[in-house]
């Protein structure tokens, strides 16, 4: 059974010209279900709990990161199957398994390729693929995510630019498992390694990075600007582990899955 959760605010709007033709699709593909929409931040949590209390075990995404990682926070059975319908303004998450349109999702749906993942916790918070701290985390804050078309790409790479160029870094002492590191942070990724292979298993990999150089920071920049995942081609020192606590200062936000949630000090 089949529950679809849509941010109509997902993709500067764009779902709701392709509402229609979704339902159609997956009508055709034979895994039509409930459809809902948010109407504001958290709802999808909420409606994912409710949705799986009433028996449905696929909830699907229909939006961009943001959506992705609260419907994950309102599931409450292991049984519980997610699926992704990238429409989203970022939809890093669906491009890493390989899903770069919204027809292409309804035929991987269809064909049920389930993969099982350990969620990371930052306090309350589950997340599925990265905790950032650091420069990752303020240049999302403050540098609006460009839209497809190369002008704003490219005036988002220049202001990227501008930004790496200026930012502090952190001073920050971490400890991970009977690990502690004292270290001086540019930027701060902690993700599943099973996340970035598939074939691996559920691990904690902590990438610490340092300033980089102006040429270093070219290539993580125009990395980016590919919309590759880049913070392990760039990280200073690798840590693996199952517990960690991160102390900043000065105290430092911190993004998951693409969307702030709180800050420094954080247990995850």
């Amino acid at each position: 059974m089949y529950y679809y959760i849509i941010n109509p605010a997902a993709g500067k709007s764009s779902i709701n010209s392709l509402q229609q033709k979704l339902r159609e699709r997956l009508g055709a593909l034979g895994i039509g279900g409930e459809f809902a929409k948010t109407t504001g931040p958290g709802d999808a949590t909420k409606m994912a709990s409710a949705a799986i209390e009433k028996g449905y075990t696929t909830i699907v995404a229909v939006g961009g990161d943001g959506t992705v990682n609260e419907i994950i926070n309102g599931i409450t059975q292991e049984s519980v199957a997610v699926g992704i319908i990238p429409l989203g303004t970022s939809n890093t998450l669906a491009k890493h398994f390989g899903i770069n349109s919204w027809q292409q999702a309804c035929t991987v749906l269809a064909s049920r390729r389930i993969s099982t993942y350990n969620l990371m916790a930052a306090g309350k918070n589950y997340f599925l693929s990265s905790l950032s701290l650091g420069f990752e985390t303020e240049l999302d804050k403050t540098v609006d995510s460009p839209d497809s078309r190369l002008s704003s790409r490219l005036k988002h790479l220049s202001k990227s630019w501008g930004q790496a160029r200026s930012h502090p870094t952190l001073e920050c002492h971490l400890e991970l498992d009977n690990l502690e590191i004292d270290c001086t942070v540019f930027s701060l990724i902690v993700s599943n390694q099973k996340f970035q292979n598939p074939l691996l298993e559920n691990r904690m990999v902590v990438n610490i990075a340092e300033k980089p150089s102006p040429r270093q920071l070219s290539s993580y920049l125009v990395a980016r600007f590919r919309g590759q995942m880049v913070h392990e081609d760039h990280a200073t020192t690798r840590v693996y582990g199952t517990k960690l606590t991160i102390d900043a200062k000065p105290g430092a936000s911190i993004m998951i899955d693409g969307k702030v949630a709180g800050r420094t000090p954080i247990a995850i």
